[in-house]
């Protein structure tokens, strides 16, 4: 708002400036429903504040209206021009509201609406919401805060469903309008492209439309002009809607018949164009009746072409042909449909999907082979009992050559237990990275320091070869490497593992191990003193743990959420740590602050969540950290001179490991510790390199705590003036009682009959035996009082 008063003040300003011209324009420019009219409002308010005419709709000041000394006319972006009545109206400032495209005029302010950030957005919701409503109303509005009263009526999982899908569940909430005042050349042509979807062409909207290029053309020019679509690239004949939400409501005004008929017509065009599967799919699962083979196949082939990068729609499309497909369907082609299904559903995390398809999978599919995706669905919802007897079980039917999976999911059970030598016997003859990437986890839970070089090594290498295309098929093995990294405390290399297997993640549409890698990432983070980019990771691990319907992850994604925010803030909010079944010293004494350590109940040897989401195995206290971290804690409990070589040791073990935090606190005790042993140098010293530790981490926490011991460390010092008051002459003192009364050195050298220079001359020498470096602090110590430094 003050970038619209600093405008609209030198607006005014120029008005009055001789030879100003009659007409200015101050353009507000941004998407619609990014704020553009609550501004152009508080322009008017601010212009009326100064005594100004302000009109709104210029058609309501008659023609003959008397001329006005000065006016702002507020046009929103359906104007066109100045209107007549502007002419008596002399010098008038123009407002409007005006697309983002809408050229510069040469006497013309313009001032730029952007999106809200993450942060800005959230202060607009109650602060009750849910992390995953507020991230999910954020990503739907893309920040731009004039759709919130479309989705405020939908529920959370009408928004996962509008996400998920682009289109709205069920009826469109009371504020969702389609746009008015279209001509039905406009309106056939608009809601063309809400069934083809972003980006359409300009042909096959008309195609769709039945309508001849002299009607379409047109209407997409009115269409642009109104800012309901926008070319999608320069130099095509490609446009999108402006906002996804717009597409979602046009689409939602149509009649279900017309509906229907409209992806039929899309399919038939897009087919006589030669267009692929996955180009035709999605109106032919919207349109093909039941009983149509040719509709499953190409379903089918479309799924197979996006299974690798947008597994949803290969859901979406695969549980279409499940509907069309006949009830007698061959075997054949029933397997065709559910194998692809189960692996588009595990990507994309939807666990229930899963178990629906287990019964059916079991008549198509071998008991070697059933067994193991039994287990890896047992994995994934934490119940690892289950897995290793499924597994344990089906490793004594197999036949050999269908052994190594199985092995291989046992053996990341045990790993995650840190039984290295059980690890080690399975995966005897798999040399692969895969398997390289589960010893070095084994290794790192065990303590095992030459396996867990050993594995990482190898797997560490089979990873950086490959593209984030590439790496997307293996996120698996990128979440066991990255927890390895964590548990060894190699923290730096566990953070920018995750970081990077997220990305593949979000860009291949693996949804289903995102929760993990964010897991993994916001852990790394905090552990090497990041709160402020955890907190983010941890706020969308939640989010999507909870649309996964995953409570276990979304419960220690808060966790970790209240940890972050309690470092970045300094108010404790993780009271309920507590509270967390699994809390686990292993896993978040590195992340936690110390006092919320000592409150996990239960900690020795518990698991924590992040390995195989939800089991985890306890850090080795050969790790130099968790050493540290134990010299810490049995510093608390020693008296000051056992203390403090612990504290120095623990520290530096901290320092090492690149955990700045931790290193923080114990400074601060340390300072603590040396300050009440009349160390007060070292004690100073220790407490600066705790703030700036503090600086370099952003933690209001750490910063608070030092700046406390800071002020309970010069609380300490002998008071300066008490100290040299005695040693000061008879003429000295004198000064230094005028200093107190505040008199000037001007004033000083009348009262005393001597010169300026006499007066600096004295208080120089004053400073060099009080100790003070300013007249403030003079005082301050003359006064018997701590100086303010």
């Amino acid at each position: 708002m003050n970038d619209v008063t600093a405008v609209l003040d030198q607006v005014i300003a120029d008005a009055f400036r001789p030879g100003a011209p009659e007409v200015r324009e101050i353009q507000i420019a941004g998407e619609p429903g990014s704020g553009r009219t609550r501004m152009l409002e508080a322009l008017a308010a601010r212009t009326r504040q100064r005594g100004l005419t302000v009109l709104w709709n210029p058609s309501e000041a008659p023609a003959d209206a008397p001329a006005k000394p000065h006016c702002l006319v507020c046009l929103d972006d359906d104007s066109a021009g100045a209107p007549p009545v502007l002419a008596p109206l002399a010098p008038t400032v123009v407002a409007r509201t005006v697309l983002p495209e809408q050229p510069v005029g040469e006497r013309t302010y313009r001032i730029e609406t952007a999106p809200l950030t993450r942060e800005r957005f959230a202060g607009l919701l109650d602060a009750e919401i849910s992390v995953e409503r507020r991230c999910l109303l954020y990503e739907l509005t893309g920040g731009i805060p004039g759709w919130l009263a479309t989705l405020a009526p939908l529920t959370d999982p009408e928004l996962r469903e509008l996400a998920r899908t682009g289109l709205f569940p069920g009826p469109l909430p009371p504020h969702a309008r389609e746009p008015a005042r279209l001509s039905p050349d406009e309106r056939a042509v608009v809601r063309a492209a809400a069934v083809l979807g972003d980006p359409f062409d300009a042909a096959l909207a008309a195609a769709v439309a039945h309508r001849g290029p002299s009607a379409v053309l047109p209407a997409l020019d009115v269409l642009a002009e109104r800012g309901i679509i926008s070319s999608h690239t320069v130099g095509t004949p490609l446009f999108r809607f402006r906002h996804p939400l717009l597409r979602a409501v046009v689409y939602a005004r149509i009649p279900p018949g017309a509906r229907i008929a409209a992806h039929a017509r899309a399919a038939e065009v897009l087919g006589e164009a030669g267009a692929d599967p996955a180009q035709r799919a999605v109106h032919v699962a919207r349109s093909a009746p039941p009983g149509d083979l040719s509709a499953v196949r190409l379903l089918a082939d479309a799924a197979d072409h996006v299974l690798g990068s947008t597994p949803e729609r290969a859901v979406e499309w695969l549980r279409a042909a499940r509907r069309i497909a006949p009830f007698d369907a061959p075997p054949a082609l029933r397997r065709r449909l559910v194998v692809p299904l189960w692996r588009a559903a595990e990507r994309v995390g939807d666990h229930r999907l899963c178990r629906e398809l287990l019964p059916e999978l079991g008549d198509l599919e071998d008991a070697t082979a059933v067994a193991e995706l039994r287990a890896r669905l047992a994995i994934d919802l934490g119940r690892h009992d289950e897995a290793r007897d499924l597994l344990t079980t089906g490793l004594r039917a197999a036949p050999e050559d269908k052994a190594p999976p199985l092995r291989l999911r046992l053996a990341l059970l045990a790993a995650a237990r840190g039984e290295l030598p059980a690890v080690r016997e399975l995966l005897a003859e798999d040399k692969g990275p895969e398997a390289a990437a589960v010893v070095a986890l084994a290794g790192a839970v065990a303590g095992h320091a030459t396996a867990y070089r050993t594995g990482a090594s190898t797997a560490a290498a089979f990873l950086r070869a490959m593209d984030a295309t590439a790496l997307a098929e293996h996120v698996e093995t990128v979440v066991r490497l990255g927890w390895a990294a964590h548990f060894a405390e190699d923290f730096s290399a566990a953070a920018a593992l995750f970081a990077r297997g997220a990305r593949a993640a979000r860009r291949a549409g693996r949804s289903g191990a995102l929760p993990r890698l964010l897991l993994g990432h916001a852990c790394a983070l905090l552990a090497l003193g990041r709160p402020a980019e955890a907190l983010r990771s941890a706020e969308e691990c939640e989010a999507r743990a909870s649309t996964l319907h995953r409570p276990d992850l979304a419960g220690f994604a808060r966790l970790l959420r209240a940890s972050a925010l309690t470092w970045r803030d300094g108010c404790p909010r993780t009271a309920a740590a507590a509270d967390l079944p699994a809390a686990a010293e292993g896993l978040w004494w590195a992340v936690l602050p110390p006092e919320v350590v000592r409150r996990l109940p239960g900690n020795e040897g518990h698991d924590g969540p992040g390995v195989l989401e939800g089991s985890g195995g306890s850090v080795p206290r050969t790790a130099p950290g968790r050493r540290a971290r134990d010299l810490y804690a049995r510093a608390g409990a020693a008296d000051d001179s056992l203390a403090l070589p612990l504290l120095r040791e623990a520290a530096s073990g901290f320092a090492d490991r690149s955990m700045a935090l931790w290193e923080g606190h114990t400074r601060l005790l340390l300072a603590q510790r040396l300050a009440r042993a009349g160390e007060l140098s070292a004690a100073t010293e220790e407490a600066g390199r705790a703030k700036a530790l503090a600086a370099a981490t952003g933690s209001g926490r750490l910063r608070r705590l030092a700046i406390d011991q800071q002020r309970a460390i010069g609380g300490r010092r002998p008071r300066a003036g008490a100290a040299t008051t005695a040693a000061l002459s008879v003429r000295e003192s004198e000064i230094v009682r005028m200093v107190r009364l505040g008199m000037p050195n001007r004033d000083i050298a009348d009262t005393l009959v001597i010169s300026v220079k006499t007066v600096e001359a004295h208080l120089t020498r004053i400073f060099r035996k009080t100790g003070v470096r300013s007249r403030t602090a003079l005082a301050a110590a003359a006064a018997g009082t701590a100086a303010p430094g």
